[in-house]
């Protein structure tokens, strides 16, 4: 038997696709709505379509499978719409006879048209007392209407199909119909699913959630973004190299490099040409490595080296010297008169 609904009450029907605990059964309301007709391109033709629910979960399908003719076992061979049914009525009625009144051509799943599977036995095995479907789905995956491939899938296999090779509409029917006179039937075409009818209901009630959520990752976004100013490593500005003698007159030089932290540099004191060609020695009299510390300093003490003291030592005049600070390519000097 089937329910015929005018276009607004299939309308008003779907519209109830919100996924909640809503009817503890299925329904199925069925509709005929004209379509373009097979091996045509403008034809046109009546359709059955169905809004099929359960759970709260809802879509809608087409009668493609055919239940006629060759296939008219298919006639009741689908969802269960105990909206067909009620609760009244069915107390103390067989599983025939709710069947029979309340079993549909709605086919949410591909099925294998087999005595073994078209049994009572069989279709109950699954299921909990009361069938949502009467039949056994010939699939690996859930319909989208709260069904579980585990319940039924043990099924399949007790009847020794393979139920790997469930993967494609192809495998699935050479799968069913390597048993002698089973026929596989795909599942009605899904006309519209269940996220499709539910998706103007579940905007108008996560928009406002969403928009809060985004206005918050937003203001976490800024203040992240602050935080990582904050902890990132400041800029150094290079501090130049420079160089200082501690006195312009002495026996010594005393030298204080200044620059960055933690930079290798040095320090020679330098006779001019002119003298270290008459002492005869090197123009070098003291050269010194130091390593600027971590307060961007160092102080550096020129001692000569024991020939120059010797040489100077005789030279009784103050000697010109120049003080010279290297740290890679940064160079600096100094003057002042050596005297001893």
């Amino acid at each position: 038997m089937k329910q015929v609904l005018g276009l607004a009450a299939l309308t008003a029907a779907a519209t109830l696709a919100v996924p909640a605990a809503a009817a503890a059964h299925p329904s199925v309301y069925t509709s005929d709505s004209y379509g373009i007709a097979p091996n045509t391109t403008d034809q046109l033709a009546l359709q059955t379509r169905y809004v099929v629910t359960n759970h709260g979960y809802t879509m809608v399908l087409r009668e493609t499978n055919d239940p006629t003719a060759a296939n008219a076992d298919l006639q009741k061979q689908g969802v269960v719409g105990y909206n067909l049914a009620p609760g009244g009525w069915r107390s103390g009625k067989s599983f025939a006879a709710v069947m029979t009144q309340a079993a549909t051509a709605a086919q949410a799943h591909a099925t294998c048209l087999t005595p073994a599977l078209q049994s009572e036995q069989a279709i109950k095995a699954w299921q909990d007392a009361d069938a949502f479907y009467n039949y056994v789905p010939f699939q690996a995956t859930s319909a989208g209407l709260e069904d579980d491939p585990a319940r039924w899938l043990p099924v399949l296999t007790s009847q020794n199909f393979n139920v790997a090779n469930l993967g494609t509409p192809a495998a699935a029917e050479a799968e069913c119909e390597k048993v002698p006179g089973a026929t596989y039937v795909p599942a009605d075409t899904v006309q519209t699913t269940a996220d499709a009818l539910a998706s103007g209901t579940v905007a108008l009630k996560t928009t406002p959630l969403s928009t809060e959520i985004n206005s918050l990752k937003a203001a976490k976004a800024a203040v992240d973004a602050q935080l990582a100013a904050a902890l990132a490593p400041k800029p150094v500005t290079p501090r130049p190299l420079t160089l200082k003698l501690s006195a312009k007159k002495f026996q010594q030089a005393v030298a204080m490099v200044t620059g960055d932290p933690n930079t290798a540099v040095t320090v020679r004191a330098l006779l001019s040409s002119a003298d270290a060609k008459k002492l005869k020695i090197s123009r070098t009299i003291s050269s010194k490595k130091a390593t600027i510390d971590g307060q961007g300093a160092a102080l550096v003490d020129l001692g000569l080296t024991a020939k120059a003291a010797k040489a100077v030592d005789k030279h009784l005049p103050a000697l010109k010297v120049t003080v010279e600070a290297t740290a890679g390519a940064a160079k600096q000097t100094a003057t002042g008169s050596l005297t001893r």
